[in-house]
């Protein structure tokens, strides 16, 4: 009676919540990537820029671990393996003793997502300085293969020969390999596993659930776009309309997006022109040689554009490239101080690409983020089974006209890596809108785009949607601060309420006998 009690409280709180001519062709994946080097910059920039907007605590010390993983999950001919990072952190945890029959601190398990696994570590404070206090919780932070310092092949890990064993699904299934092994090390084999992840790590943790509800309990997949492929209904348009839209906003007759679309129109028409390239190389710093071809611009654009929409965080942040609270606002103000429209989208462009000075006197166009300087193995994988379409259309958006092409996509695939990327594996194996499913709740804000492919309607009482008006992406995941819209505050509550309630659920399930 008193569950049921504390369900009805929580669902209560739920309700208070909630063409023209192809111009270019976008190619390289929406997702970032995070390289050793760039969580070091990270690092000395949140000391250096930040340090008088009163940052947030750390998070708990961990300690770093190395698993012997099994290569090949799927082979039994197979005998590889290799040396998989994690973070155990048990500053919080309340850990059984022998004759506990019941435990009452568990564990919270962070999927890792593409990057270094101490990236998402020290941005994920919600769970490591909030929940793993209020839960007593051990905190595990497993890396995922291919990333970071858990490379199976070492430096050769990207050779055509090695790399074909990067795929989610051998990524869950390191996890769920993973998990069982340390408990069993820490006498815990019958606490709660609840994972928690955000944008890819948050897609790997519902997917976690889905598939191994033997091994995890519960699930908070924050800014997860697991609809983002095809056979499901999500319309490849919505995520670039999205990002127009937050900048649209900003203003009551959207003046920052159809400056900004006039601003790329212009630049589409200059690069037609004799010596165009050259004037664009001139007017955006382009770092090096001059462009040879626009789109490498265009891309360049769009990718700061999406990005100020997927952080646009309320206070000064440094997660993708440091830049003040809501960034989006702070460049459209700055834009409104040009009277080139093309000049405009530079001020707005600054804010993304050297808020900090962090670019220097030129930009290269290569250079997504600025430590995004080997992003080989997210490429692979939008080149295998993470295809996720995204279109323009230059009317609902403000980018120029590029419908998605799986036909080009697989060309440059098979340059260069040589496969054929099967854009409907993922909706297949893990069953897309259609999938079956228990005890997951989907965070989304609404500026982020990738809720485009988010689950944005609860379903049951134990597939709980939230909507995050005024948030960005995953922002629920991060420490609570003063600036926070007060959705988030009710999300985090509604989060905290719905994992302490399946966990207990799950402990006495799991007590000893």
């Amino acid at each position: 009676m008193m569950v049921v009690f504390k369900l009805l409280i929580i669902l209560s709180l739920i309700s208070i919540i909630n063409c023209k001519e192809q111009l270019y062709q976008r190619y390289r994946s929406p997702f970032p990537y995070y390289s050793k080097k760039h969580v070091d910059r990270k690092q000395q920039e949140q000391e250096q820029h930040f340090v008088s907007n009163d940052p947030p605590p750390p998070p708990p010390p961990y300690q770093e671990l190395f698993f012997l993983q099994t290569l090949d999950h799927f082979n039994f001919q197979s005998k590889g393996e290799f040396a998989q990072r994690y973070l155990v952190s048990d500053v919080y945890w309340k850990k059984p003793s022998p004759n506990d029959k019941v435990c009452q601190g568990p564990i919270l398990f962070y999927t890792g997502n593409e990057g270094d696994i101490t990236l998402f570590y020290d941005n994920s404070q919600f769970v490591t300085n909030v929940l793993a206090q209020e839960m007593n919780a051990l905190l595990i932070f497993a890396e995922h293969r291919y990333y970071g310092e858990s490379l199976p092949f070492g430096n050769d890990s990207w050779t055509s020969d090695n790399i074909g064993y990067l795929t989610s699904e051998q990524a869950l299934a390191d996890y769920a390999q993973l998990i069982p092994a340390v408990l069993s090390e820490m006498g815990a084999e019958h606490c709660p596993v609840l994972s928690v992840g955000g944008s890819y790590g948050g897609m790997l943790t519902a997917w976690f659930r889905m598939k191994y509800p033997n091994i995890v309990d519960g699930a908070l997949a924050a800014s997860a776009p697991i609809l983002s492929f095809l056979n499901t209904g999500v319309n490849p348009e919505t995520f670039n309309k999205i990002a127009t839209d937050d900048f649209k906003d900003t203003s009551s007759e959207g003046t920052c997006a159809s400056r900004i679309r006039s601003a790329l129109n212009d630049i589409v028409t200059i690069s037609t022109q004799s010596n165009g390239l050259a004037q664009l190389s001139k007017t955006f710093s382009v770092c090096g040689a001059p462009l040879t071809d626009v789109n490498d611009l265009i891309n360049w654009i769009e990718s700061a554009l999406t990005y100020m929409a997927m952080a646009d965080y309320p206070y000064p942040a440094n997660f993708l490239e440091p830049m003040p609270g809501y960034p989006i606002n702070v460049s459209c103000s700055a834009l409104a101080q040009q009277e080139d429209d093309i000049q405009g989208l530079l001020e707005v462009l600054h804010v993304y690409y050297n808020y900090t000075g962090q670019a220097g006197t030129c930009y290269n166009m290569s250079v997504f983020t600025t430590g995004a300087l080997g992003d080989a193995s997210w490429n692979y994988q939008a080149c295998t089974e993470m295809v996720m379409p995204v279109s323009s259309d230059g009317v609902n958006d403000f980018f120029p006209p590029s419908p998605f092409s799986l036909s080009d996509l697989t060309q440059q695939c098979q340059q260069q890596f040589q496969t054929t990327p099967d854009p409907y594996w993922i909706t297949t194996y893990y069953g897309g809108s259609n999938f079956s499913a228990t005890n997951i709740i989907f965070s989304n804000g609404v500026l982020d785009v990738w809720r485009s492919g988010g689950i944005l309607e609860t379903r049951s009482d134990s597939i709980v949607a939230l909507t995050i008006e005024g948030g960005a992406h995953h922002l629920d995941l991060r420490y609570p601060n003063p600036l926070d819209p007060p959705s988030v505050t009710q999300a985090r509550e509604i989060e905290s309420k719905l994992l302490q309630l399946w966990a207990s659920e799950a402990s006495l399930l799991k007590q000893r006998k």
